[in-house]
């Protein structure tokens, strides 16, 4: 009796192997960028209640800027804590006032009341002969009419608006590349696929910057025009663009000392705004 003939090697064995090659780079990165999309809601909820936060003491506070900035900060702390003690918070707390303080990483702006409306409505601060004050008391028996300068009346001079722009850091590896390539405009290597928006620093110039890009990005092209206009003249100002990459990388990469929190890093601007009814007068410069 003869031995039974074996079946021929199939030509698909390994076929899982590739395939999984093939497909989990994409589910690594879709992984990855879910993380960091819900670390970005997550401070985006934290960052609309901070601002509330910071238009309510405004409110409180004659809608100064150094106390809603204050208030912002406090609210963006925890953020920054990572350990339930009374260090950590410190720590945390001084972490958030730099980031908001910081111009590189936040953006505070006083929407309403205007200067435009203490224009219209304003009058002598009794207590700071150089300041006047918005007045907000009896506003249902004042006059309704909009004011010439600012369009509003009274009334709604008596609202605080408070925007925030804020740089919010991307932390999770790969994706906060692309996510801040695309983002910028910056864009990579040509694949079958269409773009890989790679790593910035050997990419070009951002073409879409914002104020929360780095230096290299948000002034890249403007360097460019410069270095391009010396060269017609026959003049070599390439130094200008390796000065500005080298400013950028320091920025960049500066640690705070004694709070080991690095300031730079890749980071796109979220923004919240919040509107309180002043329950002070508004206090501006003469």
């Amino acid at each position: 009796m003869s031995a039974p003939v074996s079946a021929p090697p199939s030509r698909s064995r390994g076929q899982a192997l590739v395939e999984y090659l093939i497909v989990f780079p994409s589910l690594l990165l879709l992984i990855l960028g879910a993380v960091q999309f819900a670390l970005l809601y997550h401070m985006k909820n934290t960052l609309q209640y901070a601002t509330f936060a910071a238009a309510r003491q405004g409110a409180l506070k004659n809608a100064k800027m150094t106390t809603i900035k204050d208030a912002l900060a406090a609210g963006l702390t925890p953020l920054f804590t990572f350990k339930a003690d009374l260090a950590s918070l410190a720590k945390g707390r001084a972490i958030a006032a730099i980031e908001v303080f910081n111009p590189l990483t936040a953006k505070v702006e006083l929407i309403s009341p205007t200067k435009e409306a203490a224009d219209d409505f304003a009058a002598d601060d009794p207590s700071d002969s150089s300041k006047r004050l918005i007045p907000n008391d009896n506003l249902m028996y004042r006059p309704t009419d909009a004011g010439s300068s600012s369009g509003m009346s009274i009334q709604d001079a008596n609202l605080i608006k408070v925007r925030v722009t804020y740089c919010a850091k991307l932390v999770v590896p790969v994706v906060n590349v692309a996510i801040y390539g695309m983002v910028n405009g910056i864009e990579g290597a040509e694949i079958l696929a269409g773009k890989f928006f790679g790593d910035p620093v050997a990419t070009g110039t951002a073409t879409t910057p914002n104020m929360c890009s780095q230096l290299k990005d948000r002034f890249g092209s403007v360097m460019n025009d410069i270095t391009d206009a010396f060269a017609d003249v026959g003049v070599d100002a390439s130094f200008l663009n390796d000065a500005l990459n080298d400013i950028s990388s320091t920025v960049s990469g500066f640690t705070i000392p004694g709070l080991d929190w690095d300031i730079g890093g890749y980071r796109i601007p979220i923004t919240a705004e919040a509107v309180v009814r002043m329950q002070s007068p508004a206090r501006f410069d003469k």
